[in-house]
């Protein structure tokens, strides 16, 4: 199947001066990164919240992780990227690979003789890991084009693909998916008055850049970026918007992006906080305020106020892992990062599915489409936990879009 080069901008390569505690972060990818400058916008709201981070990008037009065709300049056969991967110690890589790869969901990837797309991402986590072995990799699980594919559905059942497909590759990556595809169906749904996609619709308007800008943000410092006054000149109450859905985004799907593998997690008994075990270094933050630095793992947080906690925490290799932001107001401690995942069982299915963890119980509407895209059911459920009959559809494969107030979920199912 023809897949569209994701193309048209040149290679870019920033590196600013670093401090020793500076986030370092390495960007590869090609336009779909360079378009309004997605490492930067990255960058502005590190600055905005201020802290320091280095960044350095290769994002040459039209170029794939491991397209066959496009020989040494196909990042995983490219010195370059080894080069820029041993120029630092870099805590994070952004890996972006050609969307176009990855809109058949169910794990199915080009033949590997035209792209090995999963060894060419191992390859390069390997190279990253060798240089530095605290070092993370966040893939770019994006978007494709805004009206889809034949036969492959719309551009949010592409988006839907790609994330699916992402899951199956981080089966053997087992790093971290930056849910940017994710954020975008919240976004179409919660503020259809925005555009994401540019007007060639398949690279992304300023808008789609910024709320990709602040997933990785959020993905990489735990933190609610909706309280991170950067705006790069859009109209202030969209730019929030934006960042809230980026950061809920982020804090809803822990666990299918492995997030969760990287994250201390807090627990709290009255005024405790208490983070794991096993760390040889504990760096306890108030409102991104350093207060201390420990060996033991609990604090002691001030009673009766609204402040928001985060812990460094280093390990026997002196990896530093930094928990989600709590915060405290009057009435206890939240901590979004705890929320359930919004799935369907049983799955596969014969006659009915139900569908699990819906915020607060509130009704839901519902689509069924079949591989190709075409729509089978669609509904409206009252209230959680009521099962809806498939017991008519043949058997096969299917994807169910579940549309709530906050978000639009696209899960896959099998009907036996």
């Amino acid at each position: 199947m023809k897949r569209l080069l994701l193309s048209t901008f040149i290679l870019f390569t920033y590196i600013f001066t670093q401090a020793s505690d500076t986030t370092k972060v390495l960007f590869i990818g090609n336009s779909f990164t360079g378009t309004f400058d997605v490492p930067q916008l990255v960058k502005g709201f590190a600055d905005a919240a201020a802290l320091p981070m280095v960044i350095a990008s290769h994002t040459p037009g039209g170029i794939s992780v491991a397209d066959v065709s496009q020989g040494t300049m196909a990042h995983m056969n490219n010195p370059m990227v080894f080069d820029l991967i041993r120029s630092n110690n870099w805590d994070y890589v952004v890996l972006q690979d050609n969307q176009g790869r990855f809109v058949d969901g169910g794990g199915n990837f080009p033949n590997p003789a035209q792209s090995p797309v999963i060894a060419g991402h191992i390859k390069i986590r390997d190279s990253m890991r060798a240089n530095n072995t605290c070092s993370r990799m966040l893939l770019f699980s994006g978007w494709a084009w805004k009206s889809g594919y034949p036969g492959l559905g719309d551009g949010k059942k592409l988006i839907a693909n790609i994330y699916e497909n992402y899951q199956v590759l981080n089966t053997s990556a087992q790093e971290i998916i930056a849910p940017i595809g994710s954020a975008w169906l919240r976004a179409i749904t919660q503020v259809p008055s925005v555009d994401l996609w540019g007007p060639d619709e398949a690279h992304q308007s300023m808008e789609g850049s910024y709320i990709t800008a602040a997933v990785i943000f959020s993905s990489i410092y735990r933190m609610n970026t909706e309280t991170v006054m950067f705006d790069n000149g859009m109209d202030t109450s969209i730019a929030r918007k934006l960042r809230r859905i980026a950061y809920e985004t982020v804090s809803d799907s822990i666990k299918p992006t492995k997030l969760n593998s990287f994250i201390p997690t807090l627990t709290y008994t009255g005024t405790t906080l208490t983070a794991p075990t096993g760390f040889t270094k504990y760096q306890w933050f108030k409102n991104n305020t350093l207060m201390a630095t420990t060996t033991t793992n609990t604090y002691t947080v001030t009673a009766g106020s609204s402040d928001c906690y985060q812990v460094m925490a280093t390990n026997n290799n002196g990896c530093i892992q930094r928990s989600a932001l709590v915060c405290k107001p009057t009435t206890g401690i939240d901590n979004i990062y705890g929320q359930e995942q919004i799935t369907i069982s049983p799955n596969p299915a014969n006659d009915f599915i139900v569908v699990n963890n819906v915020k607060n119980n509130e009704p839901f509407s519902y689509t069924i489409a079949s591989l190709s895209g075409s729509v089978v059911m669609k509904g409206k459920i009252d209230a959680g936990n009521t099962p809806i009959n498939i017991s008519l559809l043949t058997a096969g494969t299917y994807y169910i879009s579940i549309n709530t107030t906050d978000e639009i979920k696209h899960i896959r199912f099998i009907k036996k």
